[in-house]
């Protein structure tokens, strides 16, 4: 008889002589073995370590020593940044990272909890859902309030033209008035600070902090009902190479930053990304500004006509007593 102990759990084994070089099983823990040349009697007397010969070990794979859940919680990370260029909202990106980073979690703590477990996995899973997480809840500095200029569009070079408008008037105009080209016009109907009423997939709240509110109006004055056009909200939309978002500065030269609360929150009533308009249609949109300073009027208002397929920059006057 060849007597040895189970690799795994340590528990005495023997198989006869006829059975050197094949598989047992460990009655204890199920471990399947290759029964191993015994040592000499030499080695015996000596007392020295390594009392068999090489021992495989068939049934646990190294590679499940990486933990199920750390490779779970990868596969999750992976559809997370994904989702960052999908159009599924950054709402659904936040929960699908912290399912991995749970998953994370687990493939963790289950490989320190192992001889030979291997952490890089989880870890890795772990940096991933927190990248996912971070621009998914913190996207373009949503809400941030600073005197920094907005930035500035890229000129592209392979986007079609649009249809002709007007060139911009350097001369602004007053609230209340639109400017109009071909079959479309856009007005900037009023403004005023206070908090914003805002809406999102979770419901609508109020911004804590009062913020400069501009409502503007775009129309298809087309007679046509069949004619139809697209606006693109002046709040901006960062796919669009070129310029799409309105500006807001003042006599003395500052520039103030538009307010974004996210790709899944937009003020109530306003237009999330893009709206289409029919013949004879209108619709609203809010534009939200960091407060201006008062004394500095009066104030430069820059909207860019491409978001209602026109060129060029239509600009409005909007006086210091419309702070008051």
């Amino acid at each position: 008889m060849i007597d040895y102990p189970c690799p795994m759990c340590r528990a005495p084994m023997s198989s006869p002589d006829g059975r050197l070089g094949q598989s047992e099983k460990c009655p204890k823990c199920g471990t399947v073995t290759i029964v191993p040349r015994p040592r000499s009697t030499a080695t015996r007397a000596a007392g020295k370590p390594g009392e068999f010969g090489p021992i495989m070990n068939i049934g646990r794979l190294r590679s499940n020593r990486m933990g199920r859940f750390g490779v779970a919680g990868l596969f999750i990370a992976i559809i997370a940044c994904l989702t960052l260029w999908a159009p599924v909202g950054f709402l659904h990106t936040a929960v699908i990272g912290a399912v991995g980073l749970a998953a994370a979690c687990l493939g963790f703590l289950s490989s320190r909890g192992r001889q030979g477990g291997n952490i890089a996995v989880p870890l890795a899973t772990g940096i991933l859902c927190g990248v996912a997480i971070y621009f998914s809840l913190f996207p373009y500095g949503a809400g941030v309030e600073a005197t920094e200029p907005a930035d500035k569009p890229a000129k592209s070079t392979t986007a079609p033209p649009p249809k002709p408008a007007p060139p911009a008037s350097t001369t602004p105009l007053p609230i209340g008035m639109g400017r109009q080209w071909d079959d479309r016009s856009l007005t900037v109907l009023a403004v005023k600070i206070d908090n914003v009423p805002l809406t999102s997939v979770t419901g609508e709240s109020r911004s804590e902090d009062k913020f400069f509110m501009v409502a503007v109006e775009a129309s298809n004055t087309s007679a046509l009902p069949e004619r139809k056009i697209t606006y693109i909200t002046l709040r901006g939309v960062s796919s669009l190479r070129d310029r799409t978002f309105a500006s807001l500065s003042d006599s003395k030269g500052n520039i103030y930053k538009r307010i974004d609360f996210g790709p899944d929150t937009h003020p109530v009533g306003g237009v999330a990304r893009s709206a289409p308009l029919t013949g004879g249609n209108s619709i609203r949109d809010f534009l939200i500004f960091q407060r201006p300073i008062e004394g500095a009027g009066p104030y430069r208002l820059e909207l860019p006509l491409r978001n209602l397929g026109g060129i060029g920059v239509a600009c409005w006057e909007i006086p210091e007593s419309a702070l008051r």
